[in-house]
């Protein structure tokens, strides 16, 4: 007669393990010293519930830049070359893919230097095993929001905008050309504008660009994250488990763009005035 199979013990998903940056203990068990009567929450339940109606995203390791003039000061040095930092201070590293479960949308009016601009913030629910912090970069990638900006083309065949690319909706030259996406350029896989050879406004020349990226958030507050549960195992022990985190997210504003591998895109070359005066003197 075949043993019947023990249920595995309630425990992190599987997707954090081997992960680098990301793998997480078990959770420690215990004896039952209180079995009657005993009623446990279902953590499965809590996984199957962000699985069947949460979004696909990337999450990210987010801590300090280590490029400072003193731990004290916290000072950042203004040429920074450590790579995905951008002089921002804080770098994203070792994303994972994930499920997070979106519950409650909020738009406010925050005022900014530039004037009075839209707070957009979502309360969130992460899988167990999947840890926040203060600045966590979340990146949903089925779902994008509408951007435009100026552009100043660059010197080569490649401009970088503020967001990595999904698709591109309208370009208009300042002398009224428009151009278009397939036709005129394409986009590489970093998400950034390659035009082709003889298309494209001239270099230096300023163009406007309406396109669409994807909806990326930063953890802002956290709401419920310390958790925790006895939950029974199949063995009869107890595990202590610490339940999914939810955690407000903020829209993402000072965005850094880095490749595939994490590192860093640099801004469009633009010659300056100096650099094509030297030129026309040659």
């Amino acid at each position: 007669m075949a043993k019947e199979k023990k249920a595995p013990k309630q425990s992190h998903n599987n997707m954090t393990q081997k992960k680098p940056g990301w793998n997480v203990y078990e959770p420690v068990s215990i004896p039952d010293k209180f079995p009657a009567n005993r009623v446990s929450l279902n953590p499965s339940n809590f996984e199957r519930l962000i699985n069947q109606h949460g979004m696909r995203c990337l999450i990210y390791r987010s801590f300090f830049c280590p490029n400072v003039k003193s731990v004290d000061g916290a000072e950042h040095e203004i040429d920074c070359q450590v790579p995905g930092c951008n002089g921002s201070g804080i770098i994203d590293m070792t994303p994972i893919e994930s499920m997070v479960l979106i519950q409650r949308q909020e738009l406010a009016k925050r005022q900014d230097v530039s004037g009075f601009v839209d707070d957009n913030s979502i309360s969130a629910t992460f899988h167990t095993g999947i840890n926040v912090q203060y600045f966590t970069l979340i990146e949903l990638l089925d779902h994008q929001q509408i951007f435009y900006e100026r552009i100043k083309r660059s010197t080569g065949d490649i401009d970088v905008l503020k967001f990595p690319v999904k698709r591109v909706n309208l370009v208009l030259s300042k002398k009224g050309i428009q151009y278009y996406q397939t036709i005129d350029f394409i986009l590489d896989p970093n998400g950034n504008i390659r035009w082709k050879t003889n298309c494209g406004p001239e270099s230096g020349e300023i163009y406007s660009i309406h396109y669409e990226a994807n909806i990326r958030y930063r953890a802002s507050r956290a709401l419920h994250v310390s958790r925790f549960a006895q939950i029974k195992n199949t063995d009869g022990t107890v595990g202590m488990v610490k339940l999914p985190e939810v955690w407000e997210c903020t829209r993402e504003m000072f965005v850094k763009r880095t490749d595939k591998d994490g590192m860093e895109i640099l801004q469009n070359k633009v010659s300056t005035d100096s650099e094509e005066e030297e030129e026309t003197e040659d």
